[in-house]
């Protein structure tokens, strides 16, 4: 063999590892650009899912207190309520059709279809509101199930990103929500509560364990939350609305065998929601 043909084959071998290494390193980004854009999405879904529990939330304490006054408090609250609670979830289902969810896990996919039949009977749970034909245990519940399955659906998009950062962002964030919603459903058993000016059967050893919840996710949250979302956490639990339901709370626990608590509902309402 010449060496020009010695030198073509040297040259062919090393061609061929150089196209092969190429075109595995663009096989490689173009397999990581689809995970970020996955990622990407899991992440906006979970934005959208936080800002529609965020008002099926208040959504559910407003119902509890217009059920606890019978009616006569929670009248205008109430429908303002549920037009931002209608906005939020046509923002999310607008969204939700450009998503392919068969690329996404099982689990998840199980769990926003979930959430698609919950809100879906939200009309008739808000029917029975108004004409006063479901009891609070029995609305708390419903908004309670249904905000399981939106939390599910946060948690499992933190399980399923495979950036390591996000990861840990989102189980932080995920845990957040959990705490939040304790808080939620705190809001709806004491509007009931001071609606009603008295504690119903089994409500006062509910409320104890959701503030219990609350701290305790809390906890888990700054325990793995980045330091700038620790730095807002702090701060923002120094408005002056906090230590106001502290407040609120004292009476409640100091009058919770008699009732009879002299608090307006509302008020409550307003002020644990800030």
């Amino acid at each position: 063999m010449t060496i020009r043909k010695k030198l073509l084959l040297v040259l062919s071998i090393v061609l061929i590892y150089v196209v092969v290494q190429v075109g595995e390193s663009v096989s490689e980004m173009v397999q990581k650009k689809s995970q970020l854009e996955t990622v990407g999405k899991l992440n906006d879904l979970s934005a959208k899912l936080s800002l529609l529990i965020h008002e099926t939330q208040k959504e559910r304490g407003a119902s509890a207190g217009f059920l606890g006054s019978k009616g006569t408090k929670f009248t205008t609250i109430l429908p303002k309520q549920r037009a931002l609670t209608d906005a939020r979830l046509g923002e999310l289902q607008t969204f939700a059709k450009g998503i392919d969810f068969s690329k996404f896990p099982k689990a998840l996919q199980e769990e926003y279809r979930a959430v698609e039949e919950a809100t879906n009977k939200i009309p008739k749970i808000r029917e029975q509101v108004s004409a006063q034909s479901i009891s609070v245990k029995e609305s708390v519940t419903f908004y309670t199930q249904m905000n399981t399955h939106i939390l599910n659906v946060a948690s499992i998009t933190a399980k399923a990103s495979d950036v390591a950062d996000l990861t840990k962002a989102l189980a932080a964030y995920a845990n957040f929500l959990k705490s939040k919603e304790r808080a939620g459903i705190e809001r709806a058993v004491m509007s009931a509560t001071f609606s009603n000016d008295a504690f119903l059967p089994g409500m006062f050893a509910r409320w104890i364990q959701l503030m219990t919840e609350q701290q305790s996710y809390a906890d888990s949250f700054l325990a793995i939350g980045s330091e700038e979302a620790k730095a807002l956490y702090e701060t923002t639990i120094k408005d002056p609305s906090v230590e106001a339901v502290e407040s609120f709370r004292k009476i409640a626990m100091e009058k919770n065998q008699t009732g009879g608590f002299g608090v307006n509902a509302e008020e409550w309402f307003k002020t644990i929601t800030n």
